[in-house]
């Protein structure tokens, strides 16, 4: 346990960013004027957000990792890991949220 856990959840955090910035579309939406129609249905958002990124990051796994490492006396460490998990899980959803809207004009 530890810091992979830390990249799975910044990643995590960044797709979600991605999801949550991909255009919506409704269910029915097959084309555009300029061509396929890009984007997301409500459902799909839901599905890929909290079914995919949510089974795929660790919160529990983030935390016991946390309270272990204070037991230990590793307060240093555990201080690094919630900044890498809090700051860089943040950082990475604005990232994929502004990579996606950049990309496909959301």
């Amino acid at each position: 346990t530890g810091w992979h856990t830390a990249a799975i959840n910044v990643g995590g955090s960044f797709i979600l960013g991605g999801v949550t910035g991909a255009p919506l579309i409704s269910s029915t939406s097959t084309k555009t004027t300029v061509g396929p129609a890009f984007g997301l249905t409500p459902r799909s958002k839901l599905m890929f957000g909290v079914g995919f990124c949510g089974s795929f990051t660790t919160f529990s796994t983030y935390s016991v990792d946390v309270v272990n490492w204070l037991v230990q006396g590793n307060t240093a460490k555990a201080v690094a890991y919630v900044m890498a998990n809090n700051v860089g899980g943040v950082a990475a959803a604005a990232a994929g949220l502004v990579l996606v809207k950049k990309l496909f004009g959301a």
